[in-house]
């Protein structure tokens, strides 16, 4: 289900710049910032909301949840394909951000039903599952822009929602039920807040998602730039954040599994250090080969980051709690991803390349900031 939807999103999203251009908007900067914000409105929502969907899930199961936000995506998907201005898109890619609880129901789902100790495998292989909807899709979505246009996509990921619906609904079989919960929302939610670990993780998953998800508004813009062809623009995004997204899914999954034996904490610092080395010369690559490479380099090393945040959280919580805690890590992620194109689009009006000196720069502040909190250590090994 998660690698479905997921998929189904990576068919449009790295190509919004150009359809942004399809409704009227003719300016390169004026482009980038449109597309910033139809791009994070929808996750900033959805991190908002997030905690709320947790808790729903709670208490009415995450099957239902799930259908109910699955329902809403094959009706919104078709009409995004409809539009004729880019304000209408922007009014259904909010309808996507009060419906977005897909994200943190698959993540609650799969570490519902894991054990302590294979929370860090769990979560490697959700977040694998959804780096590796984001290599394919942009490549077939690449691939159907060519041939039926970035409309016609529209369709395709409404019907690919639309699939993952009847997969939930014939095949999911519901969690056994915990016990049940009789505090209030609020009084659940201060409870999560107040463990010892949880504010500063949140605020290290909004950076780390604020970087991972900085470039998708510029790319189409900035492989222009580089010499690439107006024609063959969509497919060479397509093939980049594939490419990337397959190192990072590979990173996503060693980290998972390195987790049960190392630190999460110091494999994340690791991983942090590492991406700032190769992000920052991104901002010069002479061309499109170079600047491939550095991309893939910068997922093998960056790209399990997520993963090892969300394992930190999953064993630093209550069993009892997980799945609100979920809820505020996927939130605060999500909430990191949704400011990130926003701003990404305002530091492209300025310079193009200045969002990749950011996120080194955002990088490293995060990686001294985890040496000064508490070590969250590797689970026995049963």
């Amino acid at each position: 289900m998660v690698f479905v939807v997921f998929l189904a999103f990576a068919f449009v999203l790295p190509f919004m710049p150009l359809y942004v251009r399809e409704l009227g908007v003719e300016d390169e900067g004026t482009a980038a910032l449109w597309a910033g914000v139809l791009i994070g409105v929808s996750p900033l929502l959805a991190g908002l909301l997030a905690p709320v969907w947790g808790r729903l899930a709670d208490r009415y199961g995450h099957r239902p949840m799930a259908l109910r936000a699955l329902g809403a995506y094959v009706f919104i998907l078709a009409l995004s394909g409809m539009v004729t201005a880019p304000w209408q898109l922007l009014v259904l890619r909010i309808a996507v951000g009060l419906f977005g609880g897909i994200g943190p129901l698959g993540l609650a789902m799969a570490t519902s039903l894991a054990p302590r100790e294979e929370t860090g495998k769990a979560v490697g292989l959700i977040q694998s599952a959804q780096i590796l909807s984001a290599a394919i899709g942009p490549f077939a979505g690449g691939l159907l822009a060519e041939m039926i246009t970035i409309r016609g996509t529209f369709i395709v990921t409404s019907i690919l929602c639309a699939a993952a619906f009847l997969l939930i609904f014939l095949f999911y079989q519901e969690a056994p039920p915990a016990r049940p919960e009789t505090a209030k929302t609020s009084r659940c939610f201060r409870q999560v807040l107040g463990l010892p670990q949880v504010l500063p993780l949140l605020l290290v998953l909004f950076l780390v998602n604020f970087i991972g998800r900085s470039f998708t508004p510029i790319l189409p813009l900035h492989l222009q730039r580089l010499g690439m062809p107006t024609r063959g623009l969509a497919l060479a995004t397509g093939i980049l954040i594939s490419v990337y997204s397959m190192a990072a899914a590979v990173s996503a999954l060693a980290a998972g599994r390195l987790s049960r034996r190392y630190s999460p904490s110091q494999l994340l610092i690791a991983s942090l250090v590492g991406g700032a080395l190769f992000v920052a010369p991104m901002a010069i690559a002479p061309s499109f080969a170079s600047f491939l490479a550095l991309a893939t380099l910068l997922g093998l090393t960056a790209g399990g980051s997520l993963t090892l945040c969300y394992t930190i959280g999953g064993l630093s919580v209550p069993e009892d709690r997980r799945t609100t805690a979920f809820g505020f890590f996927s939130g605060a992620a999500l909430f990191g991803g949704s400011v990130s194109p926003s701003v990404a689009g305002l530091i492209a009006h300025a310079d193009l390349r200045g969002i990749y000196l950011v996120d080194a720069a955002l990088y490293l502040a995060v990686a001294i900031g985890l040496l000064r909190m508490p070590r969250v250590t590797a689970p026995a090994n049963g």
